[in-house]
Order: structure tokens, then sequence, then C-alpha cells
């Protein structure tokens, strides 16, 4: 594990780094985080997580400091911990609590970057395939909140521990409507009648990086995309299923339910991942 962190402009020690008792992160989930993964000491699309939090930032009044200043110093710490694939977080609070649940003024916010080394998933789950539930909880797709990566991450908690009493890696998440949403951790895609299919943004899902990066890899590919609300049952019913983060890059999924998928990897889902783990060579 890293020895060192960046608490508001200062690298110090791990064990010495404290946010104050009244920050609003703290006490109302008032804030942002991004993770990013560096592989052989280079954090991989870390522009593009500035953005995605500068964006988020940007909509809901937080002050983010300046996103160069936050890179050199992701490197600067992959570097004095001595990293060399490692995992990589940025967290951005509101900052302090004056007394008003919305501040009259901006206010001035607390920024953390950690790096520590990356405990990557088990390589067996990428040949068996990952086990996902359909959880119980819903996704709020009409709160404009649920598209932002926010501190405020118990929904998410909830789903997660439901998976893992059920005996599964993730859970996906339904909207009130019924239709798919996205897992706790990621996003979800799923090849149907040789159309790759993922829930779109506008039902205010995170626009997950690695998602992004996918979708692209697809056009290149040629593959048919189609961005569009789908149940579960078609996750049931899919000629394969994966997911997308940036930690685990492409994840195919194994069961579903407990229902066995029978392309695990399938091949869509095993040519993105080898593009996926290509273009991350070429970038790094």
């Amino acid at each position: 594990m890293g020895q060192f962190v960046c608490l508001n402009g200062d690298i110090i020690e791990r064990d010495a780094a404290m946010v104050g008792a009244f920050d609003r992160s703290f006490l109302y989930g008032d804030g942002l985080f991004e993770t990013v993964r560096a592989y052989g000491g280079v954090p991989f699309m870390l522009s593009e997580h500035l953005t995605r939090m500068g964006d988020s930032a940007a909509e809901l009044g937080i002050v983010m400091p300046d996103a160069g200043d936050i890179a050199t110093v992701v490197v600067r710490l992959i570097e004095m911990n001595e990293l060399a694939d490692a995992y990589v977080r940025i967290t951005l609070s509101r900052g302090a609590h004056t007394g008003k649940l919305v501040p009259d003024e901006p206010t001035q916010p607390t920024l953390l970057i950690e790096t520590r080394e990356l405990h990557p998933y088990p390589a067996e789950m990428y040949e068996r395939g990952a086990s996902i539930i359909v959880s119980s909880s819903v996704h709020n797709s009409a709160s404009q909140v649920s598209r932002h990566k926010t501190t405020s991450y118990l929904a998410s908690i909830l789903a997660k521990r439901e998976a893992e009493e059920r005996g599964a890696d993730e859970a996906i998440l339904l909207d009130h409507t019924g239709h798919v949403a996205e897992g706790t951790v990621s996003n979800v895609f799923c090849m149907r009648g040789g159309r790759l299919l993922t829930p779109p943004l506008d039902m205010n899902i995170l626009p997950g990086i690695t998602r992004q990066c996918v979708l692209g890899l697809a056009r290149e590919s040629g593959i048919e995309i189609e961005e569009t609300p789908f149940r579960a049952a078609a996750l049931q019913s899919a000629d394969e299923v994966f997911l997308t983060n940036s930690l685990m890059e492409v994840m195919p999924v194994g069961l579903i339910d407990g229902g066995a998928l029978a392309n695990v990897p399938g091949p869509v889902t095993a040519k993105l991942a080898t593009a996926y783990k290509k273009l991350v060579t070429d970038s790094v």
C-alpha cells in the first residue's frame, strides 16, 4: 500500500491524513470521486476522468481545483509510492459545513488524492465470467444526482451487499419502469440478435469512462450498437453479457440470478476485451 497521499495540496503520510468532522462529504455525502487504474505507473484516461469530475462539479456547484494540477499530483504520488499497476482515487468534497444546508457562497473544497497497490479481479473471473443478480434496489432514473459519481453511495452499497449475500459478484439495478440501468460499480452490455445493447445515458446512469471507450471500440469493429432501454429478461436470454469499469476493464458475465450463459466469454466480449487491452498498451 502506498505511504503518501495528497490532502488539499499537501503531500503527507497516509496515517496523518485527516478530514474535519464537519466536512460536508461526511455530513451529507456532498462530494464526488473518481477511480482510475494506472498501468506501469501511467494513469489510464486520467484526463477523461477529471473532465467528468469537472463537469459534475460545475453542475453541482462544487469548486474543483485545476485538473492539470490534480493530474500532476497523481503521477507524483504513483512515483513516490513506488507503484506500477495502481489504484488511484480522487475525492472532492464541497468542504466544511458553514451552518446552512445550501451555502450562500462557494466553499473551499476538500481534495484527497490517494494511490495504492492495485489488487485486480481474479484471472479466473474472466474465464468463468462474473455472477450477477438483479437487485431489489431501484435505480432512480428521475434524479439528476444518479448520473454523477457522488460520495453518497449507500444505494450501491446496499445492492452490493445483497449480491454478496446471494453469492454473486455484482448486482444490477433496474429503474422504476423495470428497465436495466447499471451495476453497483459497473455499466452493463449485452449482445442480442447481432446488436450490442446498453442502457442510454438519458436514464441518468453514470457515463462510464470505460463504457464510452468500449462503445468506441465496438464502432471501430463494425459492431452494431443500440443505446436503448431493455428489461432484465433481455439479459437472461442474451447471447453474451459483460460489465465494464476502469478497474475490471471488460468483464464477461457467466451467471445471471443463478442461470448460466452459454458463451463465456462470448466472441464479441473477447474481441472487445482484447481491443481494450491493446488500447491500454498503445496509450501507456
